[in-house]
């Protein structure tokens, strides 16, 4: 676990001016981390917990989702950027991804999601399991419990 974490970890920091130039406004809003399991046969289902680190709170939050033409069982470690969040209420909802990979015992990749509020996360996974997946899905995030303070070592560079 520890590994994934820093693959992860090198991952995001080596896309970081990539996915700052990307974003329109380019101000990193915040950093999210979540894991899930996933498991399909044609349609998917996937269905994790994470943390979002905001305007120096964590907000806890679940994911689930679904995906069409896959096939196999996963789990999945993210690390990510969120850009032009400027509420917390914004971030709860419905994100967009098309995708295609292909995962045998394990892998890693990187996405960028869109919900209808125009809030954007730049994502890097390490993927472990067995999956394929050739078409696309959605990502439903909702807010679990209340934000507490973020220590001063977690608090993202920057904000």
């Amino acid at each position: 676990m520890r590994l994934a974490q820093m693959i992860l970890t090198v991952m995001l920091v080596a896309t970081t001016g990539m996915d700052a130039a990307l974003a329109q406004d380019g101000r990193l809003d915040g950093r999210l981390q979540f894991s899930s399991t996933a498991f399909g046969l044609l349609f998917g289902y996937s269905q994790g917990q994470g943390s979002l680190e905001f305007k120096g709170k964590n907000y806890p939050f679940t994911i689930s989702g679904v995906k069409a033409a896959t096939v196999g069982v996963s789990k999945v470690d993210a690390l990510g950027q969120v850009y032009r969040l400027r509420e917390i209420a914004d971030f709860p909802g419905t994100y967009v991804a098309i995708e295609g990979g292909f995962t045998l015992f394990q892998g890693g990749g990187s996405a960028m999601l869109r919900n209808e509020k125009g809030v954007t996360l730049y994502l890097q996974n390490v993927q472990y399991g067995l999956d394929l997946t050739l078409g696309g899905g959605g990502l439903s995030i909702a807010l679990s419990e209340s934000a507490t303070t973020s220590s001063p070592t977690t608090q993202p560079s920057g904000q």
